[in-house]
């Protein structure tokens, strides 16, 4: 059932309809692609289908989380969150993203919180989340709920690699 938040509609949504969030992933992925210029050209070429197939190997047994959010019941979203639970219980929050002009306005906090909550509730033994590199704001972000780097993966950049 969807809750409202102030203006904000957050509905949760069945892994089925995962397809639900490519708009929203594909400005993420090119926002992505605009702070980190070494790996903009790997970051053009990721597809939503092979990320979403990424998503839904990871969370076998049902154990992922859709949630998106929109100004109103019935209106395009404008934000989502997906986070998943691996087969050795590591939550992870695996991709967050909120409309530009919506930022600041408390969305992306409630989406981490609900997130949190739900990997909570699915015990974890431990909680994690990606941030793309030289994206200090996510980084910000992301300490206020107790997330901190514990350490830096580092590739070898070539214009054709995968991300």
């Amino acid at each position: 059932m969807p809750q409202t938040t102030s203006q904000f509609v957050y509905r949760e949504a069945t892994a089925e309809s995962i397809d639900a969030i490519r708009p929203l992933w594909e400005k993420l992925n090119f926002h992505h692609a605009q702070i980190s210029p070494r790996f903009s050209t790997a970051l053009r070429l990721r597809t939503f289908e092979t990320r979403k197939h990424q998503l839904l190997a990871k969370a076998q047994a049902g154990r992922l989380r859709v949630e998106l959010v929109s100004v109103g019941s019935d209106l395009p979203s404008v934000a989502y969150c997906v986070s998943t639970v691996s087969a050795d219980a590591v939550g992870e929050i695996d991709s967050l993203f909120v409309e530009e002009h919506l930022r600041g306005q408390g969305v992306g906090t409630e989406l981490v919180r609900r997130a949190i909550s739900w990997l909570d509730s699915m015990n974890v033994r431990l909680k994690v989340v990606s941030v793309m590199y030289q994206n200090n704001e996510a980084l910000s972000f992301y300490e206020r709920f107790g997330f901190h780097p514990r350490t830096v993966m580092l590739h070898e950049s070539h214009d054709d690699d995968a991300v």
